[in-house]
């Protein structure tokens, strides 16, 4: 009956249809072209309808909760240990809950996992921030604090009413540096024993150790963590220490970049370097490519139209009014190093001129327009020097 029912519906759906679209057509051509365009347009009716269905039901379940009678459906889970895990439901307030179902910590915010084999992770009941076992779902150290950030290496900082300190997982403050909360100032996360820290006008840093002790004075513009390196900044120059606090790659004027195999190098004059990550020099001038150039030459090249009739004969051949300039290749090449800076090097990869501009362009066999960023230019030969 139900079947039967549905068919009626969607036969009468398909014939309204073919109604107003002023489909009248009675012969045998006509009832099929109805047949298919109804249906067609009642199987999108239908499928519309079903979607907005479930739009409709989907708000219901959303608003009253419906959910909460089923408890397994979460907009965030993360499972952070064999034994426990945490839940969310997009606006709603987060869970911890161990592998029994039982809700240890309710009404969190947000939650951030610790680095290593640290074990205390930090969260948020929306006014303080403190810490529970990952392993086991019950809080560590209750919620008191303004501020936290993860553990790493057995310690966190909090602030802890203006004052940044480091705690242990028993929440006792064992490092005071005496340095005063700086809003918008990022976590302070110990990498490899050492972490980063400003000075009390946070317009310097340094490095402590575990003990509280600074092994790098606060006296750097920037310093950054990359694996087992710390890329050192001070004004416009950066180098490279490792974890003993030894010189990897020597102040320079640039920037740098840490990989898993190199280091490398952009100078401010676009040159490339590349250093092994032990500080040996690879390749003191790296380049990314190497292009040929030509430029137009004073001879001409006249070009003639041919006009064909339909038995493919040759009716009228007229020559171009104006002839084309014949390409020559220059002398020298163009290559890149730094992305989107050039250099002049020879045909057997001699390298001339350093990559101090933005485009280079020949206009003679062995002269070279060279402009910088700023859009001024200078017209070199191919020895590098410059004609005036």
């Amino acid at each position: 009956m139900v079947g039967h029912g549905l068919t009626t519906l969607f036969v009468g759906i398909a014939n309204w249809f073919t109604v107003i679209l002023g489909m009248r057509d009675d012969s045998r051509y006509g009832k099929f072209l109805r047949r298919v365009v109804g249906s067609c347009f009642a199987l999108l009716m239908l499928m519309m309808t079903a979607v907005a269905t479930e739009d409709y039901f989907r708000s219901v379940y959303y608003k009253w909760g419906i959910d909460k009678v089923n408890d397994d459906s979460y907009f965030d889970e993360q499972y952070l240990s064999r034994s426990v895990a945490y839940y969310s439901y997009y606006d709603e307030d987060g869970v911890v809950k161990t592998a029994d179902g039982k809700k240890t910590i309710t009404g969190i915010k947000w939650i951030a996992k610790p680095f290593g084999n640290d074990s205390l992770v930090c969260y948020s009941d929306g006014k303080k921030r403190g810490y529970f076992n990952m392993f086991t779902g019950k809080p560590a150290i209750s919620p008191r604090y303004s501020h936290a950030w993860v553990f790493s290496d057995g310690l966190a900082s909090v602030d802890d009413n203006g004052w940044i300190k480091f705690i242990d997982a028993a929440g006792q403050v064992v490092i005071d540096p005496k340095i005063p909360y700086i809003p918008g100032t990022d976590g302070y996360v110990f990498h490899h024993g050492y972490c980063v820290l400003h000075c009390d006008r946070r317009d310097r840093f340094g490095m402590i150790d575990k003990e509280g002790k600074w092994v790098l004075p606060p006296e750097y513009d920037s310093i950054e963590a990359a694996d087992t390196l710390w890329i050192v900044g001070k004004g416009r120059e950066q180098g490279v220490i490792d974890k003993q606090l030894k010189t990897v790659v020597p102040y320079l004027r640039g920037r740098i970049w840490v990989g898993h195999d190199y280091i490398s190098v952009t100078l401010d004059s676009h040159v490339l370097q590349r250093y092994t990550r032990q500080g040996e020099l690879m390749d003191d001038s790296f380049i990314n490519a190497v292009e040929r150039m030509t430029y137009e030459s004073d001879e001409l090249r006249y070009f003639t139209s041919k006009y064909y009739n339909d038995g493919g004969t040759l009716v009228s051949e007229t020559e171009d009014a104006e002839p084309q300039p014949v390409k020559k290749m220059a002398k020298c090449r163009r290559y890149e190093a730094e992305y989107g800076w050039y250099g002049l090097m020879t045909a057997d990869g001699k390298v001339v001129t350093p990559p101090s501009y933005s485009s280079i362009e020949a206009i003679g066999y062995d002269m070279y327009l060279c402009k910088d960023n700023h859009e001024d230019g200078v017209l070199l030969n191919g020895d590098g020097n410059r004609i005036n």
